[in-house]
């Protein structure tokens, strides 16, 4: 059993450590994930802000254009349900859409900091840069 875990250990963490390599295509890849979350975290939260919009507005409708001054049941269900759908859509969207462009932002900073890096490197109190 301590020959198992101790097996497992050390797989996980030579997985870990080979997970930090500073490759440029770490940084395209990891790049293009968070660009595609900031993209569909956007779309949701746009398309939750329209659902909710238009759901409240036929809410709205159908208390004010009621005859009898209660609605049928059916449709005041029917507009509640769309008005949560899309503020669901924007709860699910705002985080994704910010998250994404955070880490887009950093990857970038880092993707920069690296091929600085590459460029210039401190030797004793002066720094010297290779061309």
């Amino acid at each position: 059993m301590k020959t198992l875990i101790l097996v497992l250990l050390l797989t996980v963490s030579s997985f870990s450590i080979n997970a930090q390599g500073r490759s440029s295509t770490l940084y395209v890849d990891a790049f293009k994930r968070d660009k595609n979350m900031e993209r569909i975290g956007t779309a949701l939260t746009v398309i939750g802000g329209v659902t909710l919009f238009v759901g409240n507005i036929l809410y709205w409708k159908v208390y004010n254009n009621s005859a009898n001054g209660e609605p049928s049941g059916d449709k005041v269900n029917t507009y509640r349900g769309v008005m949560i759908g899309g503020l669901g859509l924007m709860s699910v969207g705002i985080p994704l859409w910010a998250i994404g462009k955070s880490k887009e932002r950093h990857i970038r900073i880092d993707a920069e900091l690296v091929k600085f890096k590459g460029l210039a490197s401190a030797n004793g109190i002066g720094v010297k840069i290779r061309f």
